[in-house]
């Protein structure tokens, strides 16, 4: 990544096709090093776009790469769905900025009603779901958005971030995992990890059941303020951080005993992970929205196996009921 970073280190925002570079770099070492993991390999299905602009199954051109890859069924891993874009395109009508949440209310109104306003958005989403109850499943995804005018950048953010959405408990991974993140932030600004951990529990919060998706990590989004080089260069870190945070834990919890009362809490946690993207995701109702994102691609992130029940509270005392504990009263692990 270093290399792709010095060669745009004279110019204020790097280009488009540079940031696209570094995400793209992400979603090919991840998906590596998944592989290396597991025993085995993604499947792939490339998309592209007809003269109507609708998305259709063939090999990617320049002008809109759409990737998605997954994994079924592996020896640590249950499902891995992964996705990677680099894209330019207009919004549908009836459709605004504003509404999608991809623009603050102020720099939305700036912008309504110019017919030449167009997007390019670029960026790479891991959702990770082992077999094992015991390793936690993990979420990271970074991205670019850009809004154009007669081809110059009008206005531009990184945005994004890494969570885990554990089953069980080990506070030894929960403390890893934010360490990791932590060094990255604090090599840029001592601010960003505070920030952007309350924002990661913020933001995967699901209101209806007074509950945290999972035990957070960091989360930003509309990040411009600042040198643009440097941002690119901390969100860049932030991609490579993800493998030694995550990995070491999987590494530690693969082949722990189960008992099939653990697989089954794990199924209704991740209950909780559906209902999030469905009901909470902003850049899932974006994406679709937009036509930036396919359904094909929103499924593949879905957990292999999920349950409800009536009312799932667990005994009082267990572990059960100390990881929902923290889910509905997050913690500082640092």
């Amino acid at each position: 990544m270093t290399d792709i970073l010095e060669k745009s280190i004279a110019q204020s925002l790097p280009t488009s096709g540079v940031i696209a570079q570094i995400f793209k770099q992400m979603f090919e070492n991840t998906c590596q090093a998944l592989e290396v993991l597991d025993g085995k390999k993604f499947s792939e299905q490339s998309w592209n776009r007809n003269h109507q602009d609708i998305w259709t199954v063939g090999e990617s051109s320049e002008d809109a790469i759409y990737i998605d890859r997954a994994l079924h069924n592996g020896n640590v891993f249950e499902k891995v769905g992964v996705n990677y874009v680099a894209i330019e395109g207009k919004l549908p009508p009836g459709m605004s900025f504003q509404q999608s949440g991809a623009l603050p209310t102020g720099i939305a109104d700036q912008i309504t009603g110019n017919k030449d306003i167009r997007f390019f958005a670029t960026g790479s989403s891991f959702v990770i779901h082992p077999h094992n109850p015991m390793a936690p499943t993990a979420h990271v995804n970074y991205r670019y958005f850009q809004i154009n005018n007669g081809g110059q950048p009008l206005y531009w953010w990184f945005g994004g971030g890494a969570d885990l959405t554990p089953a069980y408990l080990f506070e030894e991974d929960a403390t890893h995992f934010h360490h990791v993140h932590k060094e990255v932030c604090d090599k840029y600004d001592l601010s960003y990890y505070p920030r952007f951990k309350k924002s990661c529990d913020e933001y995967f919060h699901i209101p209806h059941r007074s509950e945290r998706r999972g035990i957070g990590g960091i989360f930003f989004d509309h990040l411009n303020q600042g040198n643009p080089q440097k941002l690119f260069a901390f969100v860049a870190d932030c991609a490579e951080a993800f493998l030694p945070a995550y990995m070491p834990i999987v590494e530690r919890r693969k082949d722990m005993s189960f008992s099939e009362e653990n697989k089954y809490w794990q199924h209704l946690v991740r209950g909780r992970y559906v209902e999030f993207i469905l009901s909470c995701d902003r850049g899932i109702r974006f994406g679709l929205a937009s036509g930036m994102v396919k359904q094909q691609s929103v499924f593949n992130c879905m957990p292999p196996a999920a349950s409800w029940e009536y009312d799932d509270q667990p005994v009082p005392g267990s572990k059960e009921a100390m990881l929902k504990e923290v889910l509905k009263n997050p913690r500082q692990w640092l």
